[in-house]
């Protein structure tokens, strides 16, 4: 259940609220950290070794099923207290053995590049893996990301066609300047660093999980040569998104590995109501009168 608290506490930001979950067989702890100017952002502890963060107040691409985004940006979040999710986390029992940091939560990282960027630089000095799911920002920024010492970077497509892309992820970059982009940034990545690469897919029932809409996924993806991950949706209150059945999230799956994709399937942790993905939530600072 939620614990309130007072500490830990670093100057940009505090600790307010955590939660290990209602369910017995919960893996996440999820946590509200209050900033300086009142705003909250919430980050979520996966599995005791893995800490997703958030990078601004709310989120501007603004992806109809997701609740970070439902109120739109409120503003970035500086490198200190992106630095301060990680240091409150660390800072507790259940934070001891954190060994990687993903920029995954509440916000568009690209967005806020040169605060993540430093994030990046400082978690590698201090050997904490770190990596960061983006729907694509800029093309420069994507290529400026890509770059980056980073131990990982899921690219959030969740469509084949144009019609769904923009639906789905409003905005963002096309699938046509985000596949050019990566068509001419992988080839100068050393295989390490492409390994590090990755397409993501979020199945949302009645949106993007037609055989069509797969295939048209397929024929852009197939020629990059990148894993995929395949992303079971959890629903959230601001949004009427629904999930696929466990039936059809298989037969997506079945589809994309028969065609030649490496896949992987959303971990259980990643899939929890308490925290999982899309789930995590951003207050803006109240208004001065």
């Amino acid at each position: 259940m939620g614990a309130p608290t007072k500490s830990p506490e670093t100057p940009a930001a505090r600790l307010v609220r955590a939660d290990g979950g209602s369910e017995p067989t919960s893996q996440n702890v999820r946590y509200v950290v209050a900033l300086a100017d009142g705003a909250e952002v919430e980050a979520v502890l996966y599995r005791g070794d893995t800490l997703c963060v958030s990078s601004q107040v709310g989120c501007a691409v603004r992806c109809p099923f997701c609740a970070s985004g439902a109120n739109g940006l409120g503003r970035h979040l500086t490198h200190a207290e992106l630095l301060a999710q990680v240091d409150l986390v660390r800072a507790r029992p259940e934070g001891a053995a954190l060994a990687r940091v993903t920029v995954s939560g509440v916000g568009e990282p690209l967005h806020n590049l040169d605060a993540v960027e430093a994030l990046v630089h400082t978690l590698r000095a201090q050997r904490i893996a770190p990596s960061l799911t983006t729907s694509g920002g800029s093309a420069e920024r994507l290529t400026r990301a890509l770059g980056l010492p980073h131990n990982g970077l899921t690219l959030s497509v969740h469509a084949g066609t144009d019609a769904a892309r923009a639906r789905l992820v409003p905005h963002a970059p096309s699938l046509e300047v985000l596949f050019e982009t990566l068509h001419a940034a992988l080839p100068s990545l050393s295989r390490s660093r492409r390994r590090k690469v990755a397409l993501a897919y979020l199945l949302i029932a009645g949106e993007n999980d037609a055989d069509a809409e797969l295939d048209a996924f397929l024929a852009r993806a197939l020629p990059l040569a990148l894993p995929v991950h395949l992303f079971a949706y959890n629903p959230v209150p601001t949004s009427a998104a629904r999930p696929v059945s466990r039936a059809q999230f298989d037969a997506a799956y079945a589809r994309l590995r028969e065609a030649g994709l490496v896949v992987r399937m959303s971990s259980t942790a990643r899939v929890e109501a308490n925290g999982g993905c899309g789930t995590l939530v951003a207050v803006r600072a109240a208004r001065a009168v």
